[in-house]
């Protein structure tokens, strides 16, 4: 497969609906970025303020499956129950310090390995972390 790790095109500094997630789920998929939708902005254009729903039905048609890891009470990461797994980790940035204005940045044990941002700064703070995980014995139609 011919892909680059991508990096964004759609910039919050740039008066846009970012673009962090779904470059950190085409990098984990090791896909192009255009290749997985801007969930984000679908969600926003709708009227909602999460694109959760619409991120986890298109994984599940492609055999994938989006866990969010705090929700459900996963260990901690201080535990090292993800080391060596790809996480997608959410929080705010040094460029947007408010609620609402979370990055995604990809972390393998605790350590920022892909951040999609042009300024490479990482996050702050995590308050959030997803694993996009293969459904097992999935079969493609």
């Amino acid at each position: 497969m011919n892909w680059e790790i991508p990096k964004q095109t759609f910039l919050v500094e740039d008066g846009k609906v970012g673009d962090c997630w779904r470059c950190c789920i085409a990098a984990i998929l090791q896909m192009p970025a255009e290749a997985v939708p801007h969930f984000l902005l679908s969600s926003k254009e709708n009227g909602f303020c999460s694109c959760d729903s619409d991120t986890q039905q298109w994984l599940n048609e492609r055999g994938w499956c989006l866990v969010e890891a705090r929700k459900f009470s996963f260990p901690r990461r201080s535990t090292g129950a993800f080391d060596g797994l790809p996480v997608i980790s959410c929080g705010p940035t040094e460029r947007s310090r408010g609620m609402g204005r979370h990055h995604a940045v990809v972390t393998i044990a605790s350590k920022v390995v892909y951040d999609p941002h042009p300024s490479n700064a990482g996050l702050t703070a995590i308050t959030d972390e997803y694993l996009v995980v293969p459904i097992p014995h999935f079969k493609k139609d």
